[in-house]
Parts: structure tokens; sequence; C-alpha cells
């Protein structure tokens, strides 16, 4: 997972408002009973010192937003008396909560919700196709492109002799220019979004002729799928249950792939792997980190200390002053080692826990890391 969306977020480290609460809507008294649950958090984030301006921001986005059909989540975060964060999650937390903290807590939202990866759709038919983008290959897809190709002469005749064979020549060539014309159409939009998935529905030929006429890029992410409905009404559901299952299968497929390079590299002599949390820490203060492992159900008691440089973290506060950085506060270790991921580019890996997390990895207190370069014998 890719973490430079959260800077943002992360930064500074001004004392910021998280806020999970049941967003549910599922019954007769559901404005009230949202109304109370706001209320008890609220009056925790008093107790714990959040300013005027923070809670007024969050008022506003609790209660004016428009409800969810049915049972959900929501985490939103501010600051400063602005909203800086703010998403349903698919499911009502297990335990809602308000927090008052240096930084954001972040890892249940994104245990919650699988990574962004753009996907592309295409329904194509002998027409030409329409063209859809998600951009973060949840939810309904908007479309992007509509192509219209020539429609004369498109219908094959009945019939024997030379006229007959060039009329249906000229349909079969017809069909291929629009398909060809919606496949390049489709290739700009796969390099437009850098998306990870593309999607192809429609009858069966014309999926078969649009495969063949894919720029190779796009070739290598394409599944296909009988669909022939739109992207609204009572068969809508179908074509996102598809997006929302491919991209799944292709960010589950590069997890198991980052925990294979972890178990190959761990305990090697050329040190590219660390496990648990005191080396992982080091790792990240030599920003040596490539890839972050994490375990969703990762132990919320043990504290970190921040500085101003979200690298710059360590259990032992005498350790960053020895650095010469200035702690600012400390935090549950889960938020330090979000923010030092997004703050130093490394990518972030869930394991276990969650819709978004995986299984299959043994780690020391349920942190691991990859490294770019080992370590020197004094980090």
């Amino acid at each position: 997972m890719d973490l430079r969306f959260l800077r943002d977020v992360i930064e500074p480290t001004d004392t910021v408002a998280t806020v999970y609460l049941d967003a549910s809507h599922d019954s007769e008294n559901a404005a009230t009973e949202s109304a109370l649950r706001w209320d008890a958090l609220r009056s925790s984030l008093v107790e714990q010192g959040a300013d005027d301006a923070t809670l007024a921001a969050l008022d506003a986005a609790v209660v004016d937003a428009d409800p969810p059909v049915g049972p959900a989540g929501r985490v939103v975060v501010a600051r400063g008396g602005e909203v800086v964060f703010d998403r349903y999650l698919r499911e009502p937390p297990a335990q809602q909560r308000a927090t008052w903290r240096p930084l954001p807590d972040l890892l249940p939202a994104l245990l919650d919700q699988p990574e962004p990866v753009a996907a592309v759709v295409v329904r194509v038919d002998k027409q030409g196709g329409e063209i859809l983008v998600s951009a973060t290959g949840d939810g309904e897809p908007e479309q992007v492109a509509e192509v219209s190709g020539r429609d004369h002469p498109l219908h094959k005749v009945r019939g024997g002799g030379w006229s007959h064979l060039r009329m249906q020549h000229a349909v079969e060539e017809t069909w291929r220019q629009n398909v060809r014309e919606t496949a390049a159409r489709v290739d700009e939009e796969v390099r437009r979004t850098a998306a990870r998935v593309l999607v192809i529905a429609g009858e069966e030929q014309s999926r078969a002729q649009l495969r063949r006429e894919l720029a190779e890029r796009s070739a290598e992410i394409a599944v296909d799928l009988e669909y022939s409905g739109g992207r609204r009404g009572p068969d809508a559901e179908e074509l996102e249950a598809s997006i929302d299952h491919e991209v799944l299968r292709v960010v589950a497929a590069d997890k198991e792939a980052v925990l294979d390079r972890y178990q190959q590299a761990s305990g090697r002599p050329d040190g590219l792997a660390a496990d648990g949390i005191e080396p992982v820490l080091a790792a990240l203060r030599a920003e040596a980190v490539d890839t972050l492992l994490l375990d969703g159900g990762v132990s919320r008691d043990v504290d970190v200390w921040i500085s101003e440089v979200p690298t710059q973290l360590a259990t032992d506060e005498s350790v960053l002053r020895g650095l010469g950085a200035e702690p600012v506060g400390h935090v549950p270790v889960d938020a330090a080692l979000v923010r030092a991921a997004a703050g130093s580019g490394a990518a972030l890996v869930l394991v276990g826990g969650g819709r978004a997390g995986t299984t299959g990895a043994s780690m020391g207190d349920g942190v691991a890391a990859l490294l770019r370069y080992p370590l020197p014998p004094d980090a």
C-alpha cells in the first residue's frame, strides 16, 4: 500500500482528533441514535482537551452528512478547525472511540478497505464501447468515454455471389474498426490512470476481438466478464462486485509476493529483513525500510516517542535526544509506524486483521520490514 496519500493527514504533529463511530442508518430511530452516539464521543474529546474550532468542524461533518444505507462505520480526522480525513467504513467499528493525540489513529481505517487500485472497465459490442474508470477500484465506476464507431454496414445479409461476400467482408471490417477504436481508447485510459485491473464486459465475440487489439500492458491486466447491463440499474451491483473482486485479487497477489520476499530474506546474513519493534524502528531511523509489514492486531499498549521528522522515532525518548531530535509526544506504535512509512516513502503491507489484511507471516511483536540496504552495526 502506497501511503503518500496520507501525508497531508499525518503532518504536522499538531494534536488531532480521530473519531470512529457507528454511522448505521438501519432503524426508525437511526437519527436519534446517531446523535446520541456522537454526543458521547464529543464529550470524550472535550475531556481530552479538543479545541472548540475542531469540535465545531466535527459537528458539521457528522450532523450534515447524508446517512448511509444500512449498517456502516465512519472515521473522521480533524485538526485546527478543519476536517482532513473523512471516510465511511463497510462495517461499524467494533468499539466506538475518539482520541485527541499528536497523530491520527488510521490503522483501523486502512484495515477496513483495500488499497486504492485504479480499474478501467470497458463494455464492448459491435457498435463500439463504453469506457468507465473506478479511481479506487471500489464503488460505482464513472463513465469517461463512449466510442461510437461506424454503423454502416454492420449487418450481414443472406445470399450468395461476390456482392454478398463483399458485403459480409465490409460488415466484419466495420466491426473490427469499431473494436480497434475502442481498444485504442482503453489503452489510453489504462496509461492515464496507471490501472492495475481492466475488466472487459460485453458479448463474447467482441471481447475476444478487443483483447487481440489491446496493447501488451492492457492485455496483461485484463479479465473477462459476461455482463451487458449498464452502470446503473438492477444489474449494476454485479459489475461493482466484479471490479471489487478483481481489485482484491490483485492486492492479495501483491501481498503474497511481498510475504514470500520477506520469508526468503528473514534470517539471511545479508541483513535485508528486520523483525520486531526495536529492529524496525532502527531501520526507519536509518531510512532503510522499503516495505513495512504490520499486523492489524499489533499491540496498542506500546508507545513510541516521535519528533517532527516522521522517521525519527523510538520507544525511549533519550534515543531521539541522542540523535539531536526533540521529542514532541508519544503515541501508540501503530500510529507512529504508519506515519513513518508515509513520510519515508516506504510501502505498507497489512498482515492479518480486517478486510484488507492477509495471513501467512510470522513477525516478532507483529512488526517486520524489508530493507533497501543492510543496517550498519551501530544503527
